[in-house]
C-alpha cells in the first residue's frame, strides 16, 4: 500500500525555491510511489504486459519502513521514548478515512450489482479488510481446499494495508521493549539508534530467511504473512537510521548517484524478470526490496528528485494512496455489471476513473480532514473512539450481507429440499440432455437449484470419510451394515468424495455396501503429485501407500471405484517423461496393487469443469434459465484424465465409466441442467445434481461388475 504522507523522513533533501523558502520534500519518494501505484495498477489491469507489476506492493513496504521508523527515530533521539497513543493516533487520522470510505462504498456497490451468491465471501473479506486482518483471511483461504476456488473479492488489495497497519502496531512496541531491555541492563548508555538498528537488523534477517523457507514450503501463506513481509520494512527502516550528509566530495556523489540509478534500474528490471510463476516473495523479493532501499538511502541528492519533481509525477505519489484503493474494486465489479471481460477501453476507463476519484478524495475528503484544526486536536483517546464507532458501522455493512445471504440460502434450501423429496420429471440428470429425444419439464424453465447463493454449501462430504493435512486412510461405510450382497470402495479425491451421497443412493437402491475414503487433492496414484508444501505432498504420499496397503489386506472387495480430479493431475514427472505420460504410469501402477489381489478397478472419468465465475454467472440470472453460463464441451474436456489410458495397460482388470453425456451435448456443458445447478464452483460438482447420477452411476458399476463376474 502506498505509504503515509503524514510524515517527512529522517533525512530531507533541502532546496531553495525562488521565493527563498525551503522545499524539504523529498521527491525521489514521491516518484517511487507513483512507480509503485503505476506498477500495481497496471499490473492489474494489464497482467501479460507488466508481469513484475506486484512488486509495486514491496516498494510501498520498503517506503513506510523507512518513513515510520525515522519518525520514531527522531522522537527517541528528541525526548527518549515514544508517545504510542499519539502516534497511533496520527496513523489513523492518515489511513483510516480512506480506507473507511472506499469499504462502505464498495461494499455498498456489492450489495446493488454482485449476484448474492458472492456476498458470503466478499462480506467475510470487507469484515477482515476493516479490521486489519485481511491477509490472514487470505492466507487462510489459500489453504483451504474449499475456498481455493474463490473469485478475487473487491477487498484482497486490503491485505497489504493488513500488513501495513500490523507493522505500525508492533514496530513501536518492539523498539520500546528493547529499549526496556537495554536501559535494564549493563549496556544504559547504547544510543537509541544502536538499538533500532540492532532490532531492525535482527528483523530482516529472521524475516527473510523465514520468508524463503515459508516460500518454498507453504506459498499460498508465504505471500500475505506477516512475518514473510516483515523484512521489506525493517530495511527500508534501516535506510532511516544511515546519517547522510550533503555529499562534499566527488566520491560521495558519485556514490550516492550511482546508489540511486542502480536502485531505480533494480526497480524497473524487476517488473520484467519476476513474473506470476516466480515463487514469491521468497529470496525474489530481495531485488525489488533492495532496489526501493538503494532509492530511498541514496536518491535525496540525485536526479530522481527531478523525475519527482515533475508535477504529473508528484501529483500521482501524493495521491498513490487513494487510488490504490479505489482501482482494484473498479478492476472486481465493473466486468460482473458489464457481464463481460474487460475489453482495452474497459482497462483506460478504469485506470482514468481511479485517478479522478482518487484525486477527489485526497483533495476535497482526506487531505482537508487531516490537517483541519479540529481533527488536529482531536486527543488520542477521542480518535480512538471515533475509530471504533467508525469500525462497528463499517463492520455492520460485512454483517447485512452476510444476514441477507443467509436467509437466501435457508429460503433456496427449503426449496431444493421440496423439489428432491418430490418426483419432479426431468430433474438434474434425468434430463439426458445428449440423448436423442431428451426430456424437458416446462416447470422446471426458470428453476435452478441449489440457488448460486447456497451453491458453496451444496456439499455432501463427510469428516468420517475425509482426510485432510493427515496421511491417515479414513474409511466411512455407506449402505446397510450387514446383509450386502455387494462390497466396494470407492477412493480419490474431492471429485470421488462430492459423490458421498450418491454412493450412498446406489448402495440402499442395489443392497450394497460402499465405503469412502478421500483426500484432499490426493488421489490413488504411486506419481509424486504436485502440492502447496512438502508436508502437504508427503501426507499425501503417506495415504497413497496406506490406501494400497488397505487394498491389499481385503481382497475380499467386490471391486474398487477410483476417480481423480483432472486438476489434480499436475505431477512432478522424473527427467524425460511428461507430465501426461507420468499420470498414465502412476494410475497404472497404483491400480495393479489392487488387481494383483484380484480386486477389479472400476475408473470413473472425472466430471467436466464449467468456467471460473459459473456460479455468479447463474447467480445473474432473473427469469427462464439463458445458456450465457455454459461452456463449450472441447473447454470442459480439455484437462487430461488419464483413465482410459492406463484402463488399456490393464486389459481385463479395469473397467472405465464415462458420466460425460449425462453433463454435456455434442457441443455444450450448461451450467443449469433440467433446473439444477450443476457446478458449486469450477471443478465441484454440486450435491443436489451428483445426486440424480445416482441412478444412472449405479447402472454403469452394476454392469462394470457383471463384466468381472461379480
Amino acid at each position: 500500500m502506498p505509504a503515509s504522507t503524514a510524515e517527512a523522513p529522517t533525512r530531507r533533501a533541502l532546496r531553495t525555491t525562488a521565493t527563498g523558502t525551503t522545499d524539504a520534500t523529498r521527491w525521489d519518494i514521491q516518484g517511487l510511489r507513483a512507480f509503485a501505484v503505476l506498477a500495481v495498477v497496471l499490473y492489474h489491469l494489464w497482467p501479460g504486459r507488466l508481469p513484475g507489476g506486484f512488486v509495486g506492493v514491496d516498494v510501498f513496504f520498503v517506503i513506510s519502513g523507512f518513513l515510520i521508523t525515522g519518525h520514531l527515530l527522531r522522537e527517541l533521539v528528541t525526548t527518549g521514548r515514544i508517545g504510542l497513543a499519539g502516534f497511533w493516533a496520527r496513523r489513523a487520522k492518515r489511513l483510516l478515512p480512506g480506507a473507511f470510505l472506499t469499504i462502505v462504498a464498495t461494499g455498498t456497490a456489492v450489495l446493488l450489482w454482485v449476484p448474492s451468491a458472492l456476498w458470503g465471501q466478499y462480506g467475510r473479506e470487507l469484515i477482515a479488510s476493516t479490521v486489519y486482518v485481511q491477509n490472514w483471511q487470505l492466507a487462510a483461504d489459500s489453504v483451504d481446499y474449499l475456498a481455493q476456488g474463490n473469485q478475487a473479492s473487491p477487498f484482497q488489495h486490503f491485505w497489504s494495508l493488513s500488513v501495513e497497519e500490523q507493522f505500525y502496531i508492533a514496530l513501536p512496541l518492539l523498539l520500546l521493549a528493547a529499549l526496556w531491555l537495554v536501559r535494564r541492563s549493563l549496556r544504559r548508555g547504547t544510543s537509541a539508534v544502536t538499538v533500532v538498528r540492532i532490532v531492525l537488523g535482527a528483523v530482516v534477517v529472521l524475516s527473510f530467511a523465514w520468508s524463503i523457507v515459508q516460500t518454498q514450503t507453504a506459498s499460498g501463506i508465504a505471500y500475505f504473512s506477516t512475518a514473510t513481509r516483515a523484512w521489506e520494512f525493517a530495511l527500508g527502516g534501516l535506510a532511516a537510521t544511515v546519517p547522510l550528509a550533503a555529499p562534499r566530495t566527488l566520491p560521495a556523489r558519485v556514490v550516492r548517484v550511482v546508489g540511486a540509478w542502480v536502485g531505480a534500474a533494480g526497480l524497473v528490471l524487476s517488473l520484467v524478470v519476476i513474473t506470476a510463476a516466480t515463487p514469491f516473495p521468497g529470496s525474489a523479493a530481495a531485488l525489488p526490496v533492495v532496489s526501493a532501499t538503494l532509492v530511498v538511502l541514496f536518491g535525496g541528492r540525485s536526479g530522481l528528485q527531478r523525475i519527482g519533481r515533475f508535477a504529473p509525477i508528484g501529483f500521482l505519489g501524493r495521491i498513490s494512496y487513494a487510488v490504490y484503493l479505489w482501482h482494484w474494486p473498479a478492476v472486481v465489479i465493473v466486468p460482473i455489471v458489464l457481464r463481460h471481460e474487460l475489453t482495452t477501453k474497459d482497462k483506460v476507463a478504469i485506470l482514468v476513473g481511479a485517478v479522478v476519484v482518487a484525486s477527489i478524495t485526497t483533495l476535497c475528503i482526506e487531505e482537508p480532514l487531516r490537517f483541519s484544526r479540529w481533527v488536529k486536536a482531536l486527543r488520542p483517546r477521542r480518535v480512538a473512539l471515533y475509530g471504533a464507532l467508525s469500525t462497528v458501522v463499517v463492520v455492520a455493512l460485512g454483517v447485512a450481507s452476510l444476514t441477507a445471504l443467509h436467509v437466501q440460502q435457508v429460503q433456496a434450501a427449503e426449496f431444493a429440499k421440496q423439489l428432491g423429496r418430490g418426483d419432479v420429471r426431468c430433474f438434474g440428470a434425468a434430463a439426458l440432455i445428449s440423448s436423442s429425444d431428451p426430456c424437458v419439464n416446462p416447470a422446471l424453465t426458470d428453476v435452478r437449484v441449489p440457488s448460486a447463493a447456497n451453491a458453496l454449501d451444496d456439499d455432501a462430504n463427510r469428516a468420517a470419510c475425509w482426510s485432510n493435512d493427515s496421511d491417515a486412510f479414513n474409511v466411512c461405510a455407506l449402505g446397510p451394515k450387514t446383509g450386502y450382497t455387494k462390497h466396494l470402495i470407492a477412493i480419490g479425491d474431492s471429485h470421488n468424495n462430492v459423490l458421498v451421497d450418491t454412493y450412498e443412493r446406489i448402495a440402499e437402491a442395489e443392497n450394497w455396501r460402499i465405503d469412502v475414503a478421500g483426500h484432499q487433492s490426493c488421489y490413488l496414484t504411486t506419481a509424486v503429485q504436485k502440492a502447496g508444501s512438502a508436508e502437504q505432498v508427503a501426507d499425501c504420499n503417506g495415504w497413497k501407500q496406506n490406501a494400497m496397503a488397505y487394498l491389499r489386506s481385503h481382497s475380499d472387495l467386490d471391486g474398487v471405484v477410483v476417480t481423480h480430479s483432472t486438476g489434480n493431475g499436475a505431477v512432478i514427472p522424473p527427467a524425460g517423461k511428461s507430465n501426461d505420460d507420468t499420470v498414465v504410469d502412476g494410475l497404472v501402477d497404483a491400480w495393479r496393487s489392487a488387481a494383483d489381489v484380484g480386486i477389479p478397478i472400476i475408473a470413473l472419468r472425472d466430471n467436466p469443469t464449467a468456467r471460473p465465475d459459473v456460479v455468479a454467472c447463474v447467480g445473474q440470472m432473473s427469469g427462464a434459465t439463458t445458456s450465457g453460463c455454459d461452456s463449450s464441451r472441447a473447454n470442459a474436456l480439455r484437462l487430461f484424465d488419464g483413465s482410459e489410458q492406463a484402463a488399456a495397460r490393464l486389459p481385463g482388470k479395469v473397467r472405465t465409466i464415462d458420466l460425460t453425456d449425462y453433463y454435456c451435448t455434442a457441443t455444450v456443458c450448461p451450467a443449469v441442467i433440467g433446473g439444477v445447478l450443476v457446478h458449486r464452483d469450477p471443478t465441484h460438482l454440486t450435491n443436489t445434481f451428483a445426486k440424480t447420477l445416482s441412478p444412472y452411476l449405479g447402472d454403469e458399476i452394476a454392469g462394470a461388475l457383471r463384466a468381472f463376474g461379480k
